[in-house]
C-alpha cells in the first residue's frame, strides 16, 4: 500500500496535503501506476483557483485539486500494457500528487533520456503557445504581437519567433521583458506606450495577436493593433473577474470593419485521427516540444524561476500571488 500525498485547495488561501491509499496489487490491464519526480506549476490556472477567481464554467469550485503539468517516473503496470515499461519517465496531466494511478492511453509523451524531468515538465505550457501559433497561422515576416508575459506568453513569444514571425511584445514588468527579448521578441513595449508599437508596426498593424490576459483594457488594445483580416487567440479568459466592462469588446468600429476572427486557442484534438487529418494534435505537439526542447532550440529554464520541495506549494503560491520580482513559474521536487 501507498500512501499518497495529494494537494488540495478547500478554498480560496486554504491549500492542505490530503493522503490517499493507493493498493499496488489492484491495477487493472491497462494501467500503469507512477511515482511523480516533478511537477510544474502553470500560474495563470493555479493562482487564480488559489485565490478565488470565478470560476470558467458553472462547477462546484471546491473543494479542488490543483496542477496539471507533471512528469512522473512508471514503478509498475498493468498486464495489458505493452507500450509502457517500468522505469520510464512519463508526461502526464496528473494533479499535484506524490503517486497515481493513469490509463495508459492517458500518458501524453515519453520523456527522452537527455531531457531532464524539470524541462520536461513545461511542455504543455509551451503547447499552449504552440497550439496559439498554428492557429494563427503566422507565416514567415508575420508581425505577431502577445500580449502579456507571465509563461504562456512567454512560450508564445518562443514558438511565434521559431515560427519566423516578427514578434512584438507587451509588458509593464521588467523582467518579463528581458526574458522575451531573450526568447526572440524584437522589441518589448508598454501598456502605455502602445503608439509607439503601432508606428512600428505601420498601416499593416499585426497580422495575428496572441491575448494571455484577462483585462479589458488588454482587450481593447488587441482589438486596435490587430490589422485587416488578422486573428486575435485568446488564451487567456477577457473579463474574467471584472464586475464592469469599460468599453464594448465588440465594437463594430473594429470586430465589424476589419473582418477579425476571434479564435479560442486554449484546446486541441488528444489525438491523429484515422485517416491522418489531425496531423498537429496534442500528443504529437508535445513529442515535437519535447523534441525541440532536447536539441536546446527551445530553453524552459527561462521560465523557471526556482526549484521547491513539494510541501513548499502554499509558499510558493503566494510568492507568484504577490508577483515581487515578476517570478514566473515553479517546479516543485517530489523527491525532496
Amino acid at each position: 500500500m501507498i500512501e499518497a500525498k495529494v494537494a488540495k485547495l478547500l478554498g480560496p488561501h486554504k491549500l492542505v496535503f490530503e493522503n490517499e491509499t493507493i493498493d499496488e496489487t489492484s491495477l487493472i490491464s491497462d494501467e500503469i501506476l507512477c511515482k511523480t519526480l516533478v511537477s510544474a506549476i502553470s500560474p495563470g490556472t493555479e493562482i487564480a483557483a488559489y485565490d478565488g477567481a470565478p470560476p470558467l464554467r458553472p462547477m462546484k469550485v471546491y473543494p479542488r485539486l490543483v496542477g496539471y503539468c507533471n512528469v512522473a517516473e512508471i514503478i509498475a503496470t498493468g498486464s495489458g500494457v505493452s507500450e509502457y515499461k517500468v522505469g520510464q519517465r512519463i508526461l502526464t496531466f496528473s494533479s499535484h500528487r506524490s503517486h497515481f494511478i493513469t490509463k495508459a492511453k492517458e500518458v501524453l509523451a515519453i520523456i527522452p533520456d537527455n531531457i531532464s524531468s524539470q524541462l520536461a515538465s513545461t511542455a504543455y505550457i509551451y503547447h499552449l503557445g504552440y497550439n496559439a501559433v498554428l492557429n494563427a497561422d503566422i507565416k514567415y515576416g508575420s508581425p505577431v504581437v502577445v500580449i502579456g508575459l507571465g509563461v504562456i506568453g512567454l512560450c508564445a513569444v518562443n514558438l511565434s519567433k521559431m515560427a519566423g514571425g516578427k514578434v512584438y511584445a507587451i509588458t509593464n514588468h521588467n523582467v518579463p521583458k528581458k526574458t522575451a527579448l531573450q526568447m526572440g521578441a524584437d522589441k518589448v513595449f508598454s501598456r502605455t506606450d502602445i503608439a509607439s508599437l503601432k508606428s512600428t508596426l505601420g498601416n499593416r498593424l499585426a497580422d495575428a495577436v496572441i491575448t494571455t490576459s484577462n483585462s479589458w483594457n488588454d482587450w481593447e488594445i488587441a482589438l486596435d493593433v490587430t490589422g485587416m483580416n488578422g486573428k486575435i487567440c485568446v488564451l487567456g479568459f477577457p473579463g474574467r473577474g471584472s464586475k464592469d466592462i469599460p468599453f464594448n469588446p465588440l465594437d463594430s468600429r473594429f470586430f465589424y470593419q476589419k473582418q477579425l476572427q476571434i479564435k479560442a486557442v486554449g484546446a486541441s484534438a488528444e489525438d491523429n485521427d484515422s485517416r491522418g487529418f489531425l496531423k498537429f494534435n496534442e500528443k504529437d505537439n508535445l513529442k515535437f516540444i519535447l523534441e525541440e526542447i532536447g536539441k536546446k532550440n527551445i530553453d524552459p529554464s527561462l521560465i523557471i524561476s526556482d526549484e521547491r520541495p513539494w510541501s513548499d506549494l502554499n509558499n510558493v503560491y503566494k510568492i507568484l500571488l504577490d508577483r515581487k520580482g515578476s517570478p514566473l513559474t515553479f517546479i516543485l521536487n517530489w523527491n525532496k
